[in-house]
């Protein structure tokens, strides 16, 4: 289950207990609000057995950081962005490990035709050594900026405190390259999906990948330089109050939603009710290959204009649970955030000026719903990656909103 805590203030009596907010690994709201164990994004899409294709090798620290080095081994780029936040202490403290000789956790990596290696699980372990070893190679590789890294807080070998890769006695350099990690490759042979489902199943231990994580990696295309753009754009950044932490890649997911519902609801179809959110938006990212550069500003276009109406026809309570008489506010809601800003984007700028005009009465009909609409009160709780549970947000706050604009 999620960690979580509780959001909003509650200095005053409250009708209804306030909703859990997900934690960071650092313990900071991550600015959604928390699901049930069953909230419909669990990766447990069924794949064909006879696909799998993985071995396992051992390589060593030299020979991985020579691959680094000739664009062998890829930090995945939108990876890149998080490929470099562990503290000095704690790579000081994985160098350290290496000296000792204490093993490493597997790495996890994606294997291409030319036997090119995409990093899945293991990025920062193999940042911490890159930086320390050879931080050129980690600058040109994952474009950033570092000065080499100077070993700090050693716990058993304190008498190489402060000290430079270059510093170490030859044999100590030696062990650090000559050092085998174990590393688990999946090669190319092996359909997306399969892939999708490996790494899932591979990844139980410390702090598992995200769905969002794992699909960011595996599925190639230029879906995410759209995502990424989306992702940093003002209109949805504004909409969402810069809440949504950037970690574990949930505002990535946010945007695959709005983009994997639009176009069903743009075509008039529905999900299928028992379909899993993984394999909604696995297909939705696969069938964007496809997708021309017109196409993209189409749906980057209605995203937009979605993010931009969202705070003035829900105000501050946009993409949260809202039940009238609370006197805190709640967490972004993931089904929320999908159902709300795909139906404004089925309207008009005038249509929703109109709307927002009269944002109160769109709060009374929303409060309304999530007090005697079991039904819908329920699809925004759990299991909010259901086909179902879509179909039930989308068409409900539908409703309201052309039941407001048809009123005034």
């Amino acid at each position: 289950m999620a960690t979580q805590k509780i959001a909003g203030d509650q200095t005053s009596q409250l009708h209804e207990a306030p909703a859990l907010e997900e934690l960071t690994s650092t313990g900071e709201g991550l600015g959604l609000e928390a699901e049930g164990q069953e909230n419909g994004s669990e990766i447990k899409a069924p794949f064909d057995p006879s696909l799998i294709d993985v071995i396992t090798h051992t390589r060593t620290v030299d020979l991985l950081l020579t691959r680094l080095k000739e664009g062998e081994l890829i930090l995945d780029p939108e990876f890149q962005r998080r490929a470099n936040i562990w503290s000095n202490a704690r790579k000081s403290g994985l160098i350290e490990s290496i000296l000792l000789r204490i093993p490493l956790p597997s790495l996890y990596v994606s294997e291409d035709k030319d036997g090119v290696y995409t990093v899945v699980d293991g990025l920062q372990r193999l940042c911490a050594i890159a930086h320390f070893v050879n931080v050129e190679s980690l600058n040109a590789a994952a474009k950033v900026k570092l000065e080499p890294l100077q070993l700090m807080g050693l716990q058993a070998l304190g008498e190489y405190k402060d000290a430079f890769y270059k510093d170490l006695p030859r044999p100590l350099q030696r062990r650090i390259n000559e050092t085998e990690l174990t590393m688990h490759v999946i090669r190319p042979g092996t359909p997306t999906d399969v892939k999708f489902n490996i790494f899932a199943r591979l990844n139980q231990g410390g702090m598992p990948l995200t769905a969002q994580e794992i699909r960011n990696a595996i599925y190639p295309g230029d879906w995410k330089a759209h995502v990424r753009s989306l992702s940093e754009s003002e209109n949805f950044l504004r909409a969402t109050e810069r809440k949504i932490k950037k970690e574990r890649m949930d505002d990535w997911e946010l945007i695959i939603r709005f983009i994997a519902y639009y176009e069903l609801a743009r075509k008039g179809l529905k999900r299928p009710s028992i379909q899993r959110l993984d394999e909604f938006l696995n297909q939705t990212v696969k069938e964007t290959k496809e997708w021309s550069d017109a196409k993209w500003e189409v749906v980057s276009a209605a995203f937009e204009k979605a993010m931009a109406a969202a705070p003035k026809v829900f105000g501050k309570h946009a993409f949260r649970k809202y039940y009238g008489y609370t006197e805190y506010r709640n967490p972004v809601n993931r089904g929320l955030f999908e159902s709300q800003s795909v139906a404004l984007a089925q309207f008009s700028t005038a249509e929703l000026e109109r709307i927002g005009m009269n944002s109160k009465f769109v709060l009374s009909k929303l409060a309304d719903q999530f007090k005697n609409n079991n039904d819908f009160d329920r699809a925004c709780l759990s299991a909010t990656g259901s086909g179902e549970a879509s179909n039930i947000r989308y068409r409900t706050v539908s409703e309201i909103l052309n039941e407001v604009l048809d009123a005034c």
